[in-house]
């Protein structure tokens, strides 16, 4: 690889610091480096590359990975993706590790892994367009519930109502769709995940197809000359609204990502990772939540979370939190954190908002938190576990937080904390 190209995330990299330093190291191997102008707002959609780009590099986050990569979709470019957060399922490389990284790309020490993606349309309305992780039909504002009708192949399959409809590649396995119930998928596999959000039907599941099966996604009505009103989103952007009788088109994109891999690191190790910071992020939660004596109540309430463990499980979780009994009400005792350990899952509590963090906005004494798509989640748990004293509580979403703050003043003084926390 001789030339390179650089998409920055700016909420991650304040000044391009890590930006610079990334250029400077493959100018140091005589190669050429080109930086991307900044986006409007994050907005990726005027990409201009030079056509003789070997490989570019985003340095940000999953999300910044993903949207770049749909932009870059026709060129067949391998990505790697540097990470500015917690651990990422696509983007790799640490920041601490980027010389090294370099290194490998230079020498030609990496591999290619190709990546299926999604090609949604519905030429009447315009609607056009490719997605890494996931094509997601939902309810518009309203709290109703929307009538969806499934086809495969042109031959009529279920109806849902329910609140959306997920469909995911096998890289998308791991978002959204997992955040709704549906099942982990080897990412490299090429399949198409078809999973019911919110479905009000006892027996509505994920169904599994093969990369050539053609989905069509029908907003239905559900009474007479009743209008349903929905919208589609490409990996969590670019929403286009849809009304009922619209019918969207999905089918696997005749080209795929392509995905610099350097490191002999399996899907499945990354997976234990990224599945056990969760974890110890809600146990934390959950312990100070909770008056918890013995590992079967932990255990108990993880599994209540949605996390299924072992007491085998638990017990390691304790050793590595260093969780430790202190005495509670009525002579009991219950789990604690040391000092010493809460001041290291602070650091990753930190690292979790960063990665996930979008944008923030107030209305009087409630703040709103936009996250990268089935992120919503973890940062809750983040923010709850910092105990700060201006959060009454948060509700997450997929995407969206909203956090119950005591004043208007706390809701400016909390912004200001997390932007603080943003650009360390």
């Amino acid at each position: 690889m001789e030339k390179f190209y650089i998409i920055t995330n700016d909420m991650k990299d304040a000044n391009r610091k890590i930006t610079v330093k990334i250029k400077k190291c493959i100018e140091s191997y005589g190669k050429k480096c080109y930086l991307e102008e900044q986006p409007e707002e994050g907005n990726f959609s005027k990409i201009k590359i030079p056509k003789d780009i070997d490989c570019v590099l985003t340095v940000g986050g999953d999300g910044t990975f993903i949207q770049a990569s749909r932009r870059l979709f026709g060129r067949e470019l391998p990505m790697l993706g540097i990470n500015m957060g917690t651990l990422g399922y696509l983007t790799e490389v640490e920041v601490q590790n980027v010389e090294e990284a370099v290194k490998q790309l230079v020498e030609g020490n990496y591999t290619i892994e190709e990546r299926m993606m999604l090609y949604g349309s519905a030429a009447y309305r315009n609607v056009r367009d490719v997605a890494l992780n996931d094509i997601v039909m939902t309810r518009s504002g309203s709290m109703k519930i929307v009538h969806f009708n499934l086809y495969v192949n042109g031959e009529f399959l279920n109806s849902y109502d329910a609140d959306g409809l997920i469909v995911s590649t096998p890289t998308g396995s791991t978002a959204y769709n997992l955040s709704a119930g549906g099942p982990i998928v080897e990412p490299t596999a090429s399949l198409i995940v078809v999973t019911p959000i919110c479905s009000h039907a006892l027996n509505s599941r994920s169904i599994v197809f093969a990369d050539k099966d053609e989905i069509v996604i029908e907003i239905g009505a559900k009474r007479e000359n009743q209008i349903e009103e929905a919208v589609i989103a490409y990996d969590g952007a670019d929403e286009v609204p849809l009304h009922t009788g619209d019918r969207i088109r999905i089918k696997k994109a005749w080209e795929t990502a392509k995905i610099v891999k350097l490191s002999k690191v399996s899907f499945l190790e990354t997976l234990r990772e990224k599945m056990k910071v969760n974890r110890h992020a809600k146990i934390v939660e959950l312990i100070n939540k909770y008056q918890i004596e013995t590992q079967d109540e932990l255990a108990e309430y993880l599994n209540e979370a949605g996390f299924k463990v072992t007491q085998a499980t638990v017990s390691r979780d304790i050793r590595d939190l260093k969780l430790t009994k202190v005495p509670a009400e009525n002579g009991r005792q219950k789990y604690a954190v040391l000092q010493s350990a809460q001041n290291g899952m602070t650091e990753k509590y930190v690292r979790i908002l960063r990665d996930g963090f979008s944008s923030m906005d107030m209305a009087q004494n409630i703040l709103v938190l936009k996250t990268v798509s089935g992120m919503a989640m973890a940062v809750a748990a983040a923010l709850d576990a910092m105990n700060w004293n201006e959060i009454v509580g948060c509700i997450a979403g997929d995407d969206t937080i909203m956090c119950a703050v005591r004043t208007v003043d706390d809701t400016i003084l909390l912004m200001e904390k997390i932007k603080k926390l943003l650009e360390q």
